[in-house]
Formats: C-alpha cells, sequence, structure tokens
C-alpha cells in the first residue's frame, strides 16, 4: 500500500502493515490504507487480504487483539466474516479464544445476516430455475473432511450396516448414522417426550439405525410416527418387525412427500425429531414449516440433529443462530442445552468422512411455542394478557443454571 509501488498495492510488505496497525488497534493508519485501496477496488481489497504463509485477516488480526472499533471498520469495509486461516480459525474463533465477547457478538451478528441474505438469495435462484439442489456440489481441492455433506442421489445408492451393526454406511463409506450417537439420541427423545412422558404422538425423521426409535418405544407413546425413504433401510425395518410393534406407524417416502398425507389426516405431533441424511439446508427449512402446521400447541417440542456446520465452532454458532430466528418468526422459541459427549477416533474407523470434529459438548436443540405467539393467535394482536412463566418446562437434559448435561 505504500505509495511508491502502485503498480503492485497488494504485496507481501503491505499485507503485513495491514495486520500490524490491526493488532496495534491503530485506526487512522488503517483507515488511510483502505482509502489507498480503494483507488484499485471498491470495497477496499485490503480489508479481506491474507497473509499467505499463515492466512491471518486483518479481521482476525483485530478480533484477536480484542478492538472492537477496528472490527467495525474492517466489517463496513467488506472484510469477510467466515474467511479461515492455515488452522482452520476465523476472526470469531480468534475473539472466543481470547474471550473478547463483545467482538464475539459483533461476528456472530454479522455472520447471521450474511447467511441469511445468502440464503434466500440461493433459494431466490433455485425458484427461479438457476440452481438445482438436486445437482451434486464439486468437491474438487476440497480436503475429504471439509466436503460438503449434501448427497442429492443419496435414495439411490445402495447402504449396508457394517458387520458389528455399529454404523450405516453408503456407497462412499461415509457414515449416515453411528452408535456414538445413542446417548444423544436418548437425551432427544427426553426432550420430545417433554422429560420422558408416556403417552405421547410422536414422529421421527429418518429411521436410520433406530436409535431414537428404540429409545422413544421404552416411553410407550400413544403413537410412533416414522417416515423413512432409503429402500435399504426400510426393508431392514421389515426384517426386524418394526412394522408390527405395538402403536408404530412406518411412512415409507420422502417426508416431502408423506408429511402432507399426514397433514390432510389431521395428524398433529406433540414430539417431532428431523435426522436426515444428505439433504440441502433449504431442506431443513421446508420441513420447519411443518412444524409450524404440526406441532400441538401449547406443549409441542421438536428437535433436531444437531449437525450443522460441524467443523467449526464459532460457524455452528452462526448456523443455530441462522435457524434460531427462522423458527421465531414461526412463533416458536428456540434454546440449545449443552450436552457432554465423547467421540473417540476408533469411532471412525472404516468411515471415510467424520461429521463430527473432535468437539466434546453437543448443542442439543429444544424449540417449543412462544408463550405470545399462542396468546396472539387466539386473542389477536390488540389484547395484552400477562402470561405466567413460573411454571415453565424443565427437562432432565437441561439444567436450569447452566443448561449443562453429561452423557
Amino acid at each position: 500500500m505504500a505509495t511508491e509501488q502502485q503498480n503492485q498495492p497488494y504485496n507481501e510488505e503491505a499485507v503485513h502493515k495491514m495486520l500490524q496497525a490491526c493488532t496495534d488497534g491503530n485506526l487512522q493508519l488503517i483507515s488511510s490504507y483502505l482509502e489507498e485501496s480503494r483507488q484499485y477496488t471498491n470495497p477496499p481489497l485490503a480489508a479481506a487480504l491474507q497473509d499467505q504463509a499463515t492466512g491471518i485477516s486483518p479481521l482476525m488480526a483485530a478480533a484477536d487483539a480484542g478492538h472492537l472499533n477496528i472490527c467495525q471498520k474492517l466489517l463496513e469495509e467488506g472484510a469477510p466474516w467466515n474467511a479461515v486461516c492455515r488452522k482452520g480459525l476465523c476472526a470469531g474463533d480468534y475473539a472466543m479464544n481470547k474471550q473478547h465477547w463483545d467482538i464475539v457478538n459483533l461476528l456472530v451478528d454479522a455472520g447471521t445476516k450474511a447467511e441469511l441474505l445468502l440464503g434466500a438469495a440461493i433459494r431466490l435462484q433455485m425458484q427461479n430455475g438457476g440452481m438445482d439442489p438436486n445437482l451434486a456440489p464439486s468437491t474438487e481441492s476440497r480436503p475429504v473432511g471439509h466436503e460438503p455433506c449434501t448427497k442429492p442421489d443419496y435414495l439411490n445408492q445402495n447402504v449396508r450396516y457394517n458387520a458389528a451393526n455399529t454404523a450405516l454406511l453408503d456407497e462412499d463409506d461415509d457414515a449416515v448414522m453411528m452408535e456414538w450417537e445413542r446417548p444423544l439420541m436418548d437425551a432427544h427423545a427426553s426432550i420430545i417426550t417433554g422429560n420422558s412422558q408416556k403417552g405421547k404422538v410422536v414422529l421421527n425423521v429418518g429411521f436410520g439405525m433406530g436409535i431414537i426409535d428404540t429409545a422413544l418405544q421404552k416411553l410407550e407413546p400413544k403413537m410412533h410416527f416414522i417416515i423413512e425413504a432409503h429402500p435399504d433401510v426400510y426393508k431392514k425395518m421389515l426384517n426386524d418387525g418394526w412394522d408390527k410393534r405395538p402403536n408404530v406407524r412406518i411412512c415409507f417416502g420422502r417426508w416431502q412427500d408423506e408429511l402432507p398425507k399426514l397433514m390432510n389426516e389431521g395428524v398433529m405431533f406433540d414430539g417431532m425429531f428431523y435426522d436426515t441424511y444428505g439433504e440441502h439446508f433449504t431442506d431443513l427449512e421446508d420441513f420447519h414449516s411443518y412444524v409450524a402446521k404440526m406441532l400441538s400447541k401449547p406443549n409441542g417440542i421438536y428437535s433436531f440433529f444437531n449437525g450443522l456446520a460441524p467443523d467449526n465452532l464459532f460457524f455452528h454458532g452462526v448456523a443455530c443462530q441462522c435457524v434460531k430466528l427462522q423458527l421465531q418468526q414461526m412463533g416458536l422459541d428456540s434454546e440449545f442445552a449443552t450436552c457432554q459427549i465423547e467421540v473417540k477416533d476408533s469411532e471412525w474407523d472404516g468411515v471415510r468422512r467424520k461429521y463430527w470434529h473432535g468437539r466434546d459438548v453437543y448443542y442439543l436443540p429444544i424449540v417449543t411455542w412462544n408463550n405470545g405467539h399462542i396468546v396472539r393467535e387466539h386473542f389477536g394482536a390488540g389484547i395484552q394478557i400477562q402470561v405466567n412463566n413460573d411454571k415453565r418446562r424443565k427437562s432432565d437434559a437441561t439444567d436450569d443454571d447452566n443448561k449443562k448435561t453429561k452423557i
């Protein structure tokens, strides 16, 4: 960015000067670098350039040093919130590691807004025929562990249960479901039945290895609906006698086809759970539109397997916030209970790609109806009624003080 090198304004020396200014918190110098960079690109590329050796960006440097005003400035100038360094860390990770929570909140807000806008743009493009969600995304030049998990051809693949019956694998040897999930599925089952209450009407979308369905059966549901779309998994269900279990109704097909049928029958659910494989993020959004129509009021509970952005904790948090805002628009409140979970490296033997990346905390979604939404629905928006929340729902999978569960 030095004026004597205007023909090469983005050389290594210029990048290092920008990073040092961000570390030092020198807003005046940063502003001058940005204005000089604006002569070549707008927004200025200087806000986004990363060190070639480390991958550190100006936003990462400012976040690591705790300079909130610098982070705000860089975001305003187009710095990408989701750029990652050579270690796979983003600016939000740097801020979290140093406990700069004001910067963490700033970056979560920026990331959420960006992702919601991007999601809306992708959906609009799909509606206009410009993008086909059934086309598998390119995986060229990506590490196996960071390949997208979307697999539009999954239902046309053969799947198999391994010899130990501890994993369900697709043709690529990617895991559809694994035994280590059992403690989590037990917690999900307890959640959607309102603290393991018996006699509920429940729905599970995605049978897989039948882990959550086994847990739900122990709670003697009044009616237990299972939607499963893969023919090999459906065949295994029949061989294991799931179609003969009391109060179990298997709906063989895609949930996109089966839920409208159940809705036409007037079926409502006390508890709903979503755990499909290979679908696009827009499918989860579409499923939520059915949650808003088929989850019983006022005490219905919904949850889903939370594998959103599994390879980066900060990105995971942003994805959870996006889901929370979407559900909020439908009158649903969301919280995420922290569950301790240990997944040993040996669990992945024979699996090509991990879908869980070494974290020991799982954020379990608990989605319930908002009291104010129900009041407005029944009495109209113009009437104000005091709602008593003293007798709020409690669950054995949450702790009232810190929302932590050990599994």
